[in-house]
């Protein structure tokens, strides 16, 4: 009968040897050892470090059980495997390019066969992409056109196997883990014949004859081939040989080449000779991901079982968008209803940004689109749109007792810079996201023990880049109460004179919700001036008639301050600080 005054369920090896301790103590034949000088003290030691050893291996296998508390990948992948949840592979970057040919002796049309191969070069290395599909060209003379080739990052490779089920539990592994599967393509010979097997990710609309091949997650950051049961999806014969074609690839390492050189002989490959012109770059190398890690496949897995297969909420948009297109840092979604312009009643928003910082591209826009309609109910369109920018800039003055630290001015601006950054870095730069005065005040004061207060603002701007010489429409949406005279814009060239955008004209106008354009000059009373524009205090809205734009710099810049030191963003909208040139630190001494 167990005894309830011993407990072995400490993780911890001091904790568990006392209890040993403690009940032996109570035991009236082991009353007078001394536990801690005597022999049995070995013993003891023994007893614990088998009992702490057994209680950390179960509890070990306890926390791989759970896909919340596993920390090794091949646990993840089987609790995500439950889940229907394929984690994400490596994606090859992919470029766009176009050129001519040409050509002796080539034979119409000529082909571009699937593999090709080109190279390019990065600051990372020097890498190979090739085509995906093979593509034919006519031509009336000896000069072909090539436009708007894909190429992708990476080399093809073949692994075969022969389905013998004399073999029990035959597996179909593809041994590389650097593997694309969206490149993977599936051939089985059976009876003298070849049938590509397409890709399923579920049971609808399968039958017994559908030739389809699953695929999960295994070892190693591997994949497996898995076909059907001959109920939902054929089984392929005993004999038969299935070849497995992919594309493995570098991942992210391949992104930004934006020259390329062509190093298979396509010529040869049609019966001739050919030499091709200059390589035209229309879409530089992007959209390369790694494989997904442990966290994101924690994070995703319930959710995209949440999803089940369609686009209906909020959140099943911004599950299946993140999971399809690794390029996609965060999404926000909202309908046509609550848009920036117009209603648009059965339109879905789909605002993205991305982890390189730029917008998607038109075509990969359209590839976002196309997926998500596939997905969402009869007559819900979707509109995939760039994200908007709302840059902060601050200043503040931090009160220091320099009795309290060993840290200079300048140690001490350091260290608030860096408190501003990380509060960026975890509480902004995303959808939906607020920025809190409060808690940045906050970040400042614990970054050194010698900063007793600090006095913080806050002023707003938004970038445009109106294209020059041509008359440009602004439309200036802060979200945010604007305190009354404080809208100046950077300079800009009209006409050979400078000029900005005000709503203050000292004497003349402090406020009254008229934008002006003011010619740049000391005394701005005595300026010219021309009203061009309207503004809505409250809701933080900026109308600008057309203006011609000359010479904007690097960009032109409306600045306001906010009547609330708490910023929000809604809809397509970034909050970020500007911590590169927007920063303005002042330390006192108190």
């Amino acid at each position: 009968m167990a005894n309830s005054s011993l407990v072995l369920s400490s993780l911890d090896f001091d904790t568990q040897k006392q209890n040993f301790i403690n009940y032996l103590s109570s035991q009236s034949v082991f009353r007078d050892y001394d536990f801690e000088g005597s022999n049995i003290n070995t013993l003891i030691d023994v007893m614990t470090y088998n009992t702490y050893l057994n209680a950390f291996y179960l509890n070990m296998i306890g926390s791989e059980m759970h896909l919340d508390s596993a920390q090794k990948m091949d646990s993840v992948i089987s609790r995500a495997k439950e889940l229907n949840y394929l984690p994400r592979s490596n994606r090859s970057s992919k470029a766009v390019i176009s050129f001519t040919i040409e050509t002796t002796g080539v034979t119409n049309p000529m082909v571009i066969s699937k593999g090709t191969v080109f190279s390019g070069v990065n600051s990372n290395n020097s890498f190979t992409f090739v085509t995906d599909s093979a593509t034919s060209y006519l031509s009336t003379n000896t000069t072909y056109s090539v436009s708007n080739l894909e190429i992708y990052e990476g080399s093809y490779v073949q692994e075969s196997y022969i389905v013998d089920y004399n073999i029990e539990d035959q597996r179909f592994i593809l041994s590389n883990p650097t593997i694309d599967t969206n490149s993977i393509e599936i051939i089985v010979q059976e009876n003298n014949a070849n049938s590509i097997y397409t890709f399923a990710s579920d049971l609808f609309g399968l039958s017994s004859n559908s030739e389809v091949y699953f695929l999960q997650g295994f070892e190693s950051g591997t994949y497996e081939i898995v076909f059907g049961d001959n109920v939902f999806g054929k089984n392929p014969k005993s004999g038969a040989v299935i070849y497995a074609n992919y594309r493995i690839t570098s991942g992210s390492d391949g992104n930004g080449i934006s020259a390329f050189n062509l190093d298979s002989d396509i010529g040869d490959d049609n019966g001739g000779y050919a030499v091709p012109n200059t390589i035209e770059v229309i879409t530089p190398a992007i959209s390369g991901a790694n494989a997904e890690g442990i966290n994101s496949i924690k994070f995703n897995a319930p959710r995209h079982f949440q999803t089940q297969g369609r686009c209906v909420t909020q959140n099943d948009y911004i599950t299946t968008i993140l999971q399809n297109f690794p390029e996609v840092k965060y999404v926000n979604v909202f309908g046509g209803e609550v848009s920036n312009a117009s209603v648009e009643f059965g339109t879905v928003y789909i605002a993205s940004s991305t982890y390189s910082g730029t917008p998607l591209t038109d075509n990969r826009k359209k590839d976002v689109e196309s997926f998500i309609d596939g997905l969402t109910s009869i007559g819900i369109r979707t509109k995939v749109i760039d994200p908007e920018y709302l840059s902060l800039q601050l200043g503040s003055t931090i009160h220091v007792n320099f009795n309290n630290t060993a840290s200079t001015s300048t140690t001490i601006t350091s260290k608030a810079i860096e408190a501003v950054k990380t509060y960026n870095s975890n509480n902004l730069q995303n959808f939906n996201t607020a920025f809190r005065m409060s808690k940045l005040e906050q970040s400042i004061n614990e970054s050194d023990d010698g900063i007793l207060s600090n006095e913080t603002t806050v002023q707003m701007y938004k970038s445009f880049t109106p294209p020059t010489t041509l008359t440009f429409a602004i439309t200036c949406n802060f979200e945010n109460a604007i305190e009354s005279g404080t809208i100046v814009s950077s300079e800009y060239v009209t006409g050979g004179k400078t000029y900005v955008l005000t709503d203050y004209i000292e004497g003349i106008d402090a406020g009254s919700g008229k934008i002006y354009q003011v010619e740049r000059s000391t005394n701005l009373a005595s300026s010219s001036y021309t009203e061009v524009g309207t503004v809505d205090y409250v809701s933080g809205l900026i109308n600008i008639i057309p203006l011609i734009f000359f010479s904007i710099g690097a960009g032109l810049k409306i600045y306001a301050t906010p009547v609330n030191k708490d910023v929000y963003c809604r809809k397509n909208t970034i909050i970020a600080i500007d911590t590169v040139a927007g920063l303005n630190f002042n330390v006192v001494s108190n």
